[in-house]
């Protein structure tokens, strides 16, 4: 077996992962989760976190309340939820023995170059005491002008910066799609990439 000492890797979980379908998170899941990645860290490697969840568990800790679909209250959802989703994700790695940290992060913490290096610098810092990363967008202060858009993207990014030997995304997807599955039927799953070509791109 390939040895995992030292090896970089990037857990990406989208909020389907974390709530299996429902509306709330799945505490058992989590902890399937967690366990896997005591396993890893046990064979030496550095785990990363990307996750999403923060306004699922927002809605949960509320009570589910009704909202307008005004971007205030989304932000305030994830405001409450993050706090609420990261005293889950340390209450579950603590049967572990396992310490977790936050990073929030927006996209003009990555076009910045000096807090990229800071944000970047904090991962290493973080690792290096072995404390696993737990990053999200921050949802409460991004904006269009802004915002990362998705996780996927902000787990490639911070890919990039600490050179990770392996970015893992855990979604409801089975994969790269000609097109999005949930609005086109024709969409065909791509099995395979072995080329980045124009039309992959597209």
């Amino acid at each position: 077996m390939t040895s995992l000492k030292n090896k970089r890797i990037i857990i990406k979980l989208g909020t389907s992962t974390l709530t299996c379908g429902m509306n709330h998170l799945n505490r058992a899941h989590m902890l399937e989760i967690v366990r896997t990645v005591s396993k890893l860290i046990e064979q030496k490697a550095q785990v990363i976190l990307v996750s999403s969840g923060a306004i699922a568990a927002g809605r949960e800790f509320l009570g589910y309340p009704e909202l307008p679909k005004d971007v205030r209250y989304k932000q305030m959802l994830a405001s409450v939820g993050q706090v609420k989703l990261i005293e889950e994700w340390e209450k579950l790695f603590s049967i572990y023995d396992l310490k977790v940290g936050q990073i929030l992060i927006t996209r003009a913490d990555l076009d910045s170059r000096e807090r990229y290096l800071n944000a970047r610098d904090t991962l290493f810092a973080m690792l290096e005491m072995g404390v696993i990363p737990i990053i999200n967008e921050n949802d409460t202060v991004s904006t269009a002008q802004i915002e990362i858009g998705d996780n996927d993207t902000l787990a490639a990014i911070v890919g990039r910066s600490i050179q990770a030997d392996l970015i893992i995304l855990l979604t409801d997807i089975d994969g790269l799609f000609t097109a999005d599955p949930h609005k086109d039927p024709n969409g065909k799953l791509i099995p395979l990439v072995e080329e980045i070509t124009p039309e992959i791109m597209k």
